[in-house]
C-alpha cells in the first residue's frame, strides 16, 4: 500500500455485522459502511481490503463507491476527520454507520 500519497480513497458500502461490538452493533444488521485507505490500488486489491473489514466483525461486504480526498478540510464530520487521519497513519481505517439500514 502506498502511504506517502496525500489522498485517501473513500470506499462507500454496506456490511452485515457478524460479531456482537460491546452491544453497539446487533449480529445480523446491515449498516454502512465506509472504508478509507491510501491504497491507490485498492482495486485490484479488494480482496484484502475486505479481509480487513470482515476480520473486524462484518460479512457481505458490498461496495458501491468510491471519492478521492486530498485535503481534510473538505470533509464534513469528525467521524470522518478522524478516520482521515487513521487512514493516513496506519493505511486504512472503517466507519460504521450506527444506525442499522432498515428497508421500509
Amino acid at each position: 500500500m502506498n502511504n506517502n500519497d496525500n489522498k485517501v480513497y473513500v470506499i462507500s458500502g454496506y456490511a452485515h455485522c457478524s460479531a456482537t461490538h460491546n452491544g453497539k452493533y446487533k449480529l445480523g444488521n446491515k449498516h454502512s459502511i465506509g472504508l478509507l485507505t491510501t491504497d491507490e490500488n485498492y482495486q485490484n486489491n479488494i480482496k484484502q481490503l475486505k479481509s480487513f473489514i470482515k476480520n473486524l466483525g462484518w460479512e457481505s461486504i458490498t461496495f458501491c463507491m468510491v471519492e478521492e480526498v486530498d485535503d481534510i478540510n473538505t470533509l464534513s464530520n469528525d467521524t470522518l476527520i478522524s478516520s482521515f487521519i487513521r487512514a493516513k497513519e496506519n493505511g486504512q481505517s472503517l466507519v460504521v454507520n450506527d444506525l442499522p439500514i432498515t428497508v421500509h
